[in-house]
Order: structure tokens, then sequence, then C-alpha cells
């Protein structure tokens, strides 16, 4: 369903390149071995036709010595021009930086089969006088129409007075052939907000141009910006975000028809709960979806929601307080307190669907996850009308003054009286969640395995209905 490299090692930024049915997807590999593996990153290649079973290819871009500029092989993009294929990427090496040298140049691989690729060994680019020049990285190149140049989008920082936290830029450069670039004076997006603007993308979507970001300055997400034109004005969304903190990095690929957000989900330190975020994880893809106002939403692809297709009956488990049947699911909560009930065995790997109509804006409900015998243990899915949030949450908790798993949250209004539909899709430790096809949350489940499934509401009433569970598992 969701791919992860084997072993130890996690998949960090995924460079998306479709051609001939078939989605390329390019991806740093972090192998979270030195003693092993030795030092940097090189990139590796999987390719699917449906986005759950996948081809691997190995390694396409190794990584360079201690003293070469790309030990590390970080982030860019894949662009095809005539015959030949061109990947410009990060040349990312930290031991440049005691010897007064960029860590950071772009640099540039070539190929004809997207499979085999031969480094240009004298193309480098590096940070003009007027940005720092340890932060220039993650290229994105596109052929711009109106100009009639190749385009180069650029990850970099000011040098300036604005504060540490405000001087990422997304930079441009532009060329006539694609090996002499030139730095534009004017940032192609500048709006002194963000430490800096990683893993920039660009496209059209019918008659709005969208700049996607990943930024870790405030919410640490992908985020995006939308305009009329290729040139800006951006404007930014009231709900500019893709997902939430445990998606990141993500980068988009179109077959044409449709367009898909790949990012990483990433793991905690140690694989456990409550421990820190760490950078990589499994790979992720949601699909775009563009509303009448030109604003974007994001679903879960019907290849993946129907790779869990082998129904599962849910049980008339024990019902707790508030709680009644009613025509196609249950009635639970009330103004005087909690209802619950519990629906049985969840499967390892599974598709959770049901629809949720709420009475209120008042208390809380949701979804509990791998939930012990009396629900003294279990992770959460759980919604806060009156917040407009939902979140992700764990009891117990591991410490008595943490409420919740606040970095796991999404802005998310619910209308009293209306029918929202809710989809779960669970793979081991990995937890995406999508309501109404426009909000998207992505979470870990790492320390209980297995446990129960149950749907529960606090000082509110609501109706859930209409609850489907499905396996890609065969007993």
């Amino acid at each position: 369903m969701y791919y992860r490299a084997e072993g130890k090692a996690v998949c960090g930024d995924v460079i998306p390149f479709y051609e001939d049915g078939r989605f390329y997807l390019f991806y740093l590999k972090d192998f979270r071995d030195i003693p092993q593996h030795g030092e940097g990153c090189p990139w590796y290649l999987i390719t699917t036709g449906n986005l759950v079973d996948f081809e691997e290819h190995g390694e396409v871009l190794c990584r360079g010595s201690a003293d070469d500029q790309d030990l590390y092989v970080f982030t860019g993009s894949c662009f095809k021009y005539k015959n030949e294929y061109f990947i410009f990427y990060t040349g990312h090496n930290p031991h440049k930086r005691s010897a007064g040298l960029p860590e950071e140049k772009i640099m540039l691989a070539k190929s004809r089969d997207l499979i085999h690729w031969q480094k240009e060994d004298g193309f480098a680019l590096e940070a003009p006088e007027w940005l720092e020049m340890h932060d220039f990285r993650d290229p994105f190149v596109y052929y711009d129409d109106e100009k009639k140049r190749f385009c180069m989008l650029a990850a970099a920082r000011m040098k300036c007075s604005a504060p540490a936290s405000g001087k990422g830029i997304t930079a441009i450069l532009t060329s006539d052939d694609l090996y002499h670039w030139e730095m534009e004076k004017k940032p192609f997006y500048a709006p002194y907000a963000y430490f800096t603007h990683e893993c920039p993308d660009l496209f059209r979507m019918g008659d709005w141009w969208y700049l996607i970001f990943s930024e870790f300055t405030d919410k640490v997400a992908t985020t995006y910006r939308m305009s009329r034109s290729a040139d800006g004005p951006w404007i930014t969304p009231k709900l500019n975000t893709f997902d939430g903190h445990a998606f990141y990095a993500a980068k988009t690929a179109s077959d044409g028809e449709r367009r898909f957000l790949f990012g990483w989900n990433c793991i905690r330190n140690q694989e456990k709960d409550f421990e820190p975020w760490q950078w990589g994880g499994t790979i992720v893809p949601h699909e775009l979806v563009q509303a009448e106002d030109g604003t974007l939403y994001v679903k879960c692809p019907r290849e993946i929601r129907e790779s869990c297709r082998i129904p599962v009956p849910t049980e008339d488990g024990q019902a707790v307080n508030l709680v009644s049947v009613i025509e196609g699911g249950y009635r639970i909560g009330g103004n005087g307190g909690m209802g619950l009930k519990m629906l049985g065995r969840m499967p390892e790997n599974c598709r959770i669907e049901m629809d949720i109509t709420t009475s209120d804006e008042v208390g809380d409900f949701g979804i509990l996850l791998r939930a012990d015998e009396h629900a003294d243990q279990y992770y959460a899915v759980k919604f806060e009308p009156r917040l407009n949030r939902l979140a992700f949450d764990q009891v117990p908790r591991k410490e008595l003054t943490v409420h919740i798993q606040a970095d796991t949250e999404r802005y998310c209004p619910m209308e009293p009286g209306r029918k929202h539909t809710l989809l779960i899709m669970v793979e081991g430790s990995v937890l995406e969640c999508y309501v109404d096809d426009k909000i998207a949350m992505s979470a870990r489940m790492f320390d209980w395995p297995e446990g129960n499934l149950a749907i529960y509401a606090r000082n509110t009433q609501i109706d859930f209905t209409e609850i489907l569970v499905f396996t890609d598992q065969k007993e």
C-alpha cells in the first residue's frame, strides 16, 4: 500500500516523474546506519503504474566521497528535453563549511532511459554573493512558454537585515540551453515569513498556477500559494497546507488527468510513540483536487483505497453509557456525558469508512484504534468541532501534562446536522485520515501493533453510520 525502504533505511524526499503510464519515484535513501553503510545519501528509484505495486530499480544517483560536493545527493527535479532526461540535484557536504566553502551547490546528471544516469562533473551552480552560501538547494526546472526560456526555482536565503526566520526565498534562475544559468536579481517569491522554502514545485491546473514548498518555521508542513500568473502575485489561501507535521517535503506529478502529491510520513526516533519526529519515513501520495474557487484539497487515491477490499464484519461489542442503535449504525453520547461502543478487532492493515453527523459544536468525538478491552489504552482520531480541529491522540499519554499530540492536527470545521465522511487507511504504523475528501492528516502508531476498533462521543451527540472495515489480508 505504502512504500518504505527495507531494514533501518527510510525514504526521504520524493522526486516524482511520470512517463508512459508509470510514475518514476526517485527518493533520497537514508540508510540510518553509518557504521554499516557509510556517510551520505544516494538517490534510489521505484516505479509504479498503480501507486500500490512497486518495482525497485536500486541506486540511480550514487553519493560522492567525503571530499566531493555531493556526499549527500539531496533533492532536485527530473526534466525531459528532446530525447534526454536531466536531473538537477543538490550536492550537499557539511564538511565543506569548516573550509569556508559552500555546503550546497546545484549539480546535474543526464540519462537516456531514466534508469542509468551519468553525472556532469563540470556542472555546479552556487549561491551568488547576495545569498547565503550554505543554503542553496532543491532545484526545480521547467520551461516558461512566455519567456521562451528554461527556468529553475531553488530554495535559498537572503543576506539582509530581516529576522533569521524570515530570510528564506524561492529564487529563480533562467537559461537558454539547460547548461548556462543566470540568477534573477528579483526572487520568485519572498514573503519574509520562513527560514527557507524547501522543495519548491510549480504547476498549472486550469486557470491557476500553484507554487508548493515545505517550511519548518511555522507549522512544519508542505504549503502552497496560488496565482493567475506564473509570475504572481501569489495568494495565500486560508487552508494553505495539505497535511500536518507527519507529512513533509511533498512534490507533485501528473499523469495528464490527475495530479498527485508525493511526500513522506515521517518516523519518530527509535520508532517509538512520543519520541521526536525524524527526517524521512514512508512514501505517501495524496491526490490533489481543485475546488471551484481554485483552492486545492487532497483525497486518498482510489488505487490505495481499493487496495483493502476484503470485508471485515464489525462486532456488536460492549456499549458504555449513552449508546443507542439507529438505522445504519449508532447514536452515541449527549450533553450528559460520554458514550462508547466497541466494534471488534482491527486488522493490522485496513480501510475504515463511516459517515458522521454532528448535533452541535460542543464536546469531542472520534474513533479509537488498537484499543484494549476496556478502552484504557488506545490511539484516537479525535474531532473537536468547537475548535475546528481534527487531531491524533493517544491514551495513556507519556506525561500527565501532555493533553494531546498537538503537532499532529488539522483545521477541520464540521457543520452540525450535515453528514461528513471519514476514511482511515492503516498499514503497520502508518495512519492516513481523510475527511470529506478534503482534509488529510497523517500520523504514526508504533507502540501498540494490535487492538480493537471503537467509536465514542463526549458531551455531544453523534450519529455514526455506514461503518465499514476492509483489509488486504486473507485469514
